[in-house]
C-alpha cells in the first residue's frame, strides 16, 4: 500500500518508512519516520518533491495525516477512496 507525499503528492511504499533511516543514515523508530514524513513529505527520505505536484493527493494526504494521526495502515487504506 503507498501512502502520498503531503507535500507533492509522491506516492511512497508504506514499508519504505521502515527504511527511511538507511535513507538519511540515521537510526529512526517507526513512529519518529512515521512524524518525519507527515510534516517533510519526500524530503523526510532525502529527496526532493515532484517539480509537478498533484495538488489534489497532496492535500488529501496531509488532510489524512491530520485526521488519522499514528493510523498510516488507516491513511494508505483510505487514499484510494478519496482519489477515485
Amino acid at each position: 500500500m503507498d501512502l502520498l507525499c503531503p507535500k507533492c503528492g509522491e506516492p511512497w511504499e508504506l514499508d519504505t518508512l521502515h527504511e527511511m533511516g538507511d535513507w538519511v543514515n540515521e537510526k529512526l523508530t517507526f513512529s519518529q519516520a512515521r512524524k518525519r514524513f507527515a510534516n517533510k513529505g519526500c524530503e523526510a527520505f532525502g529527496c526532493k518533491h515532484n517539480e509537478t505536484p498533484d495538488k489534489d493527493a497532496a492535500e488529501t494526504s496531509s488532510m489524512l495525516f491530520d485526521i488519522l494521526g499514528d493510523d498510516v495502515d488507516g491513511i494508505a487504506s483510505c487514499i484510494g477512496d478519496f482519489l477515485r
